[in-house]
């Protein structure tokens, strides 16, 4: 018998489809997969290649628990870089084994019993078990098709109560595709700060985007 914290959680509507899609290409069905968000390149050569010699050199051992230092500072210095923020690689980097892992761990990390988590509407499928699994409640953010489904600061602003810990923002966003410009991650962030509330920025669509588009972190700088 599972816990009653996990039998809250549904299976993966995404994970589901994806499976089905796959049974039938193998019955010899032409499916178009519209499921998992993978993208339709293969990895990289030179991270291939990257990973062949470190196992070849022997580097199969454990690593420390916030990550090995060499890749937290190259991450500090990829968001300095490209996104305009400072963080100190030894105290305020660490590396998970993916993106939903850090997601979850940031969640973990900062939600309480009860505690209110902001989620913008439409949301990955992932958000709302996360914040299940951390005890805490899911709260919707509607976004409008006149808004090109971007979170604005008024929105976000009528659903934050005296519960409310945290709001996840997702730009570029999954499903809608949504790419927030800067002043509205800057209006966001006020909303943010005016209630002292975190903000899990999850960006891990920040390079597949149009040519057209451009990406900022919140907050922003300048």
């Amino acid at each position: 018998m599972v816990s009653e914290r996990a039998s809250r959680v549904r299976p993966s509507a995404t994970l589901e489809i994806t499976a089905k899609a796959k049974a039938m290409r193998a019955e010899g069905v032409d499916v178009v997969g519209l499921g998992a968000g993978e993208p339709d390149f293969d990895t990289p050569d030179h991270i291939k290649h990257a990973l062949y010699e470190a196992v070849e050199d022997g580097f199969v051992y454990y690593t420390p628990t916030p990550g090995i230092p060499e890749l937290r500072e190259a991450i500090a210095a990829k968001l300095k870089r490209d996104n305009g923020i400072s963080y100190d690689p030894g105290s305020q980097v660490i590396a998970t084994p993916g993106a939903k892992q850090a997601l979850y761990e940031a969640i973990l990390a900062v939600t309480n019993p009860g505690d209110e988590v902001l989620i913008p509407d439409p949301w990955w499928v992932s958000y709302v078990p996360m914040v299940q699994l951390a005890d805490g409640v899911p709260v919707f953010v509607p976004t409008k098709e006149e808004d090109h489904y971007r979170l604005t600061a008024q929105a976000l602003e009528e659903k934050v109560t005296e519960k409310t810990r945290a709001l996840i923002l997702n730009s570029p966003n999954n499903p809608t595709g949504a790419v927030m410009a800067k002043s509205e991650l800057r209006a966001v962030a006020d909303v943010a700060r005016e209630h002292d509330l975190l903000v899990i920025s999850d960006e891990i669509y920040e390079y597949i985007i149009y040519e057209s588009a451009t990406t900022a972190s919140p907050p922003c700088p300048g």
